[in-house]
């Protein structure tokens, strides 16, 4: 699981959804080369999330007037690394997993919604350099940007923008991220940087999530399928089936304790549950862990669901592997549609099959 954690955030901690800006700094100075080196930080809500992630605390960009090349400098696969094309935004994931090499191109599938990186009136210096802060709407929360112009070059994760960002906060559901510059050196660098090996396999996300998780390629859940009912009993000891469910929307989530991209999700999934208070919509969360485990779980981590607990049986026989996965059934039992694998905006996604349920006799 840490190895395929590990992919899924180097896709939300480097993405980019561009955004055109019309605010630029003033400065203009001649296209420079050179590394960046970045610490990095957090406040997460959930330490042991972050932990069996492997974000690491140290990264180094080097870049030049086209390209830009990060790498973790603290995780033991040190070959993974992604390279964001300057000129055009688009930015490659360059993977490696058990021996084999993945090329992810950023689609844009996991990351929040950005709103425009609107500068603010405040500067000050990072390793050196004036920078300018800039904001911008990011999710439910901010990303928090400081720029320079002094670096020739334009870069700020998840946006287009003019100055590069040498220390950026990411508002996560686990916690806040923050990226900052400790070193700069303006250099010639190995341009042997920005040209990947052939070996690296072009790759969807949906196939790397498939082929990392062992899940199948489709969802395990088509469209118009009437769900095989279950009996389960929820954390109070109570009867839960899915067949007097019937007449309801329901939401179903199918999560387990130690699974990093199931954590992401539980404060968007806390969210939605509120959004739809006193309306016709039933939320669980099934998960294979035992009732004692999700208990002491649920002390320090609410998850707002109605909790069905050692539901193995129920996972094999809907065919579950990739986790998370969420399925939205309409009144009358039949699947509206399914999301497997976390993701930033599962909130919002979540929400378009809850709609489209409801509205179907």
């Amino acid at each position: 699981m840490k190895m395929i954690n590990s992919c899924l955030l180097l896709v939300l901690l480097f993405g980019c959804s561009p955004k055109k800006l019309e605010i630029v700094l003033e400065k203009a100075p001649q296209i420079k080369s050179g590394v960046v080196e970045y610490q990095i930080g957090v406040e997460p809500k959930d330490v042991e999330f972050f932990n069996a992630a492997g974000f690491g605390t140290l990264a180094r960009g080097t870049f030049n007037d086209e390209k830009l090349h990060f790498v973790k400098l603290d995780i033991e696969d040190q070959e993974s690394f992604q390279l964001v094309d300057l000129k055009t935004n688009v930015e490659t994931n360059y993977l490696v997993f058990r021996g084999d090499k993945y090329a992810l191109e950023n689609s844009g599938e996991m990351l929040p919604e950005m709103g425009e990186l609107v500068f603010q009136d405040e500067k000050k210096m990072i390793a050196g350099y004036e920078c300018q802060k800039a904001i911008a709407t990011m999710g439910d929360g901010f990303l928090t940007a400081w720029l320079t112009q002094d670096l020739g070059i334009n870069y700020c994760p998840y946006v287009v923008s003019k100055g590069f960002a040498l220390e950026y906060t990411l508002n996560m559901p686990f916690g806040k991220v923050n990226y900052l510059a400790t070193k700069v050196e303006l250099k010639p660098v190995d341009e042997k940087l920005f040209q990947p090996s052939e070996e690296f396999q072009p790759i969807t996300l949906k196939e790397l999530q498939s082929e990392l998780m062992g899940a199948p390629a489709e969802s395990a859940f088509e469209k118009g399928v009437v769900l095989t009912t279950f009996d389960l009993e929820n954390m109070d000891g109570q009867k839960v089936s899915l067949e007097s469910l019937k007449g309801k929307v329901v939401l179903i989530n199918f999560w387990f304790i130690n699974c990093p991209p199931c954590r992401m999700e539980i404060p968007d999934l806390n969210e939605l549950k509120a959004e739809y208070a006193g309306k016709n919509v039933e939320f669980l969360a099934i998960t294979f862990d035992r009732k004692n485990q999700v208990s002491e779980f649920l002390q320090k981590n609410p998850f707002d669901f109605q909790i069905l607990p050692n539901a193995q049986e129920v996972i094999e026989t809907y065919g579950v592997q990739g986790f998370p996965t969420s399925v939205v059934i309409n009144k009358e039992g039949k699947v509206v549609n399914s999301k497997m694998g976390g993701s930033m905006n599962i909130k919002e996604e979540l929400k378009v099959f809850i709609e489209e349920a409801l509205i179907q006799n």
